[in-house]
């Protein structure tokens, strides 16, 4: 099976079991949490702008475990995914903020906030996301740290449009990045 369809099955399969366990388990009608109208798209838009400053502002730092994870993110994008087709890449972009955020906002950060209080429950779902992206320990620090924001911005908006739209396009855009700027040794 290719990378390409291997990450569709993965990601996809994320979002169903974030659907079906939320029905299941909890009965939330993602009708309630789901819009997309002019203050979603201005919600998105200034929401993405903070990962992506922030993103390119730490490739500017000469800091050995950012340019370590940096080293590792192109090999990876070498190996998998530059024979890729730019659409490609926007799906699985968008898999990935759809699976991820149904899972770890949708399922999780409800689930646990019916349980313990409505921060921690941010809390304890950001180490769950940095584990699952804990790649180095500086990747575990910054994925925890994005989905702080992420779970953030849920509660704040009350929309998870919002979390997913900014995951996806954050994950295309620094994968456009990657594709289309030089590498420096």
């Amino acid at each position: 099976m290719s990378f390409f369809w291997l990450t569709i099955l993965v990601e996809g399969s994320l979002a169903v079991v974030a659907i079906l366990a939320d029905v299941l388990l909890f009965g939330f009608d993602y009708r309630q949490y789901c819009r997309c109208d002019c203050e979603t798209l201005w919600q998105i838009t200034w929401g993405l702008s903070l990962p992506l400053v922030g993103y390119f502002v730490l490739q500017t730092l000469p800091l050995t475990a950012l340019q370590r994870i940096a080293r590792i993110v192109r090999e990876m994008f070498q190996q998998y995914m530059s024979p890729l087709k730019l659409w490609q890449l926007a799906v699985i972009s968008a898999l990935a903020g759809i699976g991820e955020e149904l899972l770890f906002r949708g399922l999780f950060q409800l689930g646990l906030a019916t349980v313990v209080d409505l921060w921690l429950a941010i809390f304890f779902v950001s180490l769950i996301f940095g584990l699952f992206h804990a790649v180095t320990p500086t990747y575990f620090l910054l994925a925890f740290v994005i989905s702080l924001y992420l779970g953030f911005l849920f509660v704040h908006t009350g929309n998870l449009v919002v979390p997913i739209a900014i995951h996806a396009l954050y994950d295309f855009a620094i994968l456009l990045y990657i594709r289309f700027t030089p590498h420096k040794n």
